[in-house]
C-alpha cells in the first residue's frame, strides 16, 4: 500500500464523517476546526482498524496528526514496518 491509498482512504473517512469541507492532505486539521476532541478519539480508532495498526501512546500527538499528510506518513512507518 503506497501512500496515495493510504492518503485516499483517510480522506474518504473525512468524507463521509462529513468533515471535508474545503479540506486538503496539507490542512491544519486542528486549527481549522475539522477536528475536536472527540473527533481525534474517532480518527485514532479509524487509523488503527482501517489499516490494521497499532498505535503507540507517544504516536498519537498533534504532530502526527496534523494533516491527512501526517497521517499517512505515520501509517505508511507502520505498513513498512519501521
Amino acid at each position: 500500500m503506497d501512500k496515495k491509498e493510504i492518503r485516499e482512504r483517510i480522506f474518504r473517512f473525512f468524507v463521509e464523517e462529513k468533515k471535508d469541507e474545503g479540506l486538503t492532505y496539507d490542512t491544519e486539521l486542528l486549527k481549522s476546526k475539522h477536528v475536536n476532541s472527540l473527533f481525534a478519539l474517532q480518527m485514532v480508532a479509524f487509523v488503527e482498524k482501517e489499516f490494521g495498526i497499532k498505535l503507540k501512546r507517544k504516536e498519537i500527538s498533534e504532530k502526527n496528526f496534523h494533516s491527512i499528510n501526517a497521517i499517512a506518513d505515520l501509517v505508511e512507518q507502520h505498513v513498512a514496518g519501521k
